[in-house]
């Protein structure tokens, strides 16, 4: 009878403890896994995963210093020089779907001293010029990609060129009434690559908004309007040859043009024509231009570029080019000096002839550039 006593005294002593431990214990909340960003590899180097997504992130950019100069001319020029220090930021978001690449690009640019300047003989036979002064951050090349279907805003074949600063390709010559191309706007466009070969059509919304090139007096800019250009691409080992067209609807006439580049010797040579039917939005600073440079690589981290170019009938009025040349000599050397940062430097001479005004002059600059 003890023995029975003591062990139920025993087992509800022990409960009455358990019961009591359990009241006051205190339960460890389990931790969140944590996930680490991981790299993607399946765009190219430099894209890492957005965390709980599955769409491919990169981010680059460069921070340009530059100091430019330039000598004085008969246009109205002062001769002397100019500093900016650039930065530029590109996002670039990709994931795969069931129609091809999903892709995005936000590009941001700002200028510490920067201008979009133009100067222009109007039909009426005045003078006109304009500088919009731009610091502060603003959109630049900025679209949606699906497969080989690309809309927003982005620039037109005119603004690729060839790599060195002498040869251009969507600007004019210093002072002979043209502008040159209009080469960032909004647009659609779809691109068939082949590899070797490409081809691509554009339709292109040029918009009252898109600064130097819009709202001259007497000129007829400054109004929306639509234009179409295409771009067929062809590389065949070391050589690399494009063609290009535009149609301009509003102003009603085209623009042609090709690039050949061909790996020769020690470097590689570069050639660029271009032929306009009248004034128009993709290029109007001559009837015709051809241009030719040679880069040299020296060594792995230095090249050298000499080019010439030579514009006809330089003079735009009333829609038509009259008459007038010009021509540019000069050479742009770049330097690496480490992964990520390089320098370049140039030096130009200019000589315009317009039939009652000519010009001449020396401009270049020099440039520091981290790119990341």
């Amino acid at each position: 009878m003890k023995i029975t006593s003591l062990l139920i005294a025993s087992t509800a002593a022990l409960a009455s403890v358990t019961v009591a431990q359990a009241a006051d214990a205190i339960v460890a909340a389990e931790p969140e896994p944590l996930e680490y960003v991981r790299v993607c590899d399946a765009f190219g180097t430099g894209y890492f995963y957005i965390p709980g997504t599955e769409t491919c992130l990169k981010i680059g950019g460069y921070v340009r210093v530059q100091v430019d100069a330039r000598s004085d001319d008969d246009f109205g020029g002062d001769a002397g020089y100019r500093t900016n220090t650039r930065g530029h930021i590109t996002l670039d978001a990709k994931s795969d779907t069931e129609y091809g690449t999903l892709a995005a690009t936000i590009t941001l640019e700002a200028n510490t001293n920067s201008s979009n300047s133009y100067s222009i003989t109007t039909p009426d036979g005045t003078f006109d010029s304009n500088s919009v002064a731009n610091n502060d951050f603003f959109l630049d090349e900025t679209f949606i990609e699906l497969g080989g279907l690309r809309v927003g805003y982005f620039y037109n074949y005119f603004d690729t060129g060839l790599p060195g600063e002498t040869v251009l390709s969507d600007a004019a010559p210093f002072g002979n009434g043209g502008f040159g191309g209009d080469t960032l706007n909004n647009g659609i466009r779809y691109t068939y690559d082949a590899g070797a070969f490409s081809v691509y059509g554009q339709v292109d919304a040029f918009d009252s908004q898109d600064g130097w090139k819009d709202d001259v007096p007497g000129t007829g800019r400054g109004q929306d309007e639509i234009g179409i250009n295409g771009v067929i691409t062809g590389k065949f080992g070391g050589v690399t040859l494009d063609f290009f067209a535009g149609y301009d609807f509003d102003r009603e006439n085209a623009a042609l043009a090709s690039t050949l580049t061909a790996a020769i010797g020690p470097g590689s040579l570069g050639v660029f024509a271009a032929y306009s039917f009248g004034e128009n939005r993709y290029f109007d600073a001559s009837e015709w231009t051809i241009g030719a440079e040679y880069a040299i690589a020296v060594s792995d981290k230095f090249t050298i570029a000499p080019g010439v170019q030579y514009w006809d009938n330089i003079t735009l009025v009333d829609g038509d080019f009259d008459d007038g040349d010009a021509w540019r000599v000069g050479v742009t050397a770049d330097y690496k000096i480490t992964t990520g940062l390089s320098a370049k430097a140039t030096v130009n001479y200019t000589d315009v002839d317009t039939g009652t005004d000519s010009a001449d002059r020396w401009d270049g600059f020099l440039r520091l550039q981290r790119s990341f």
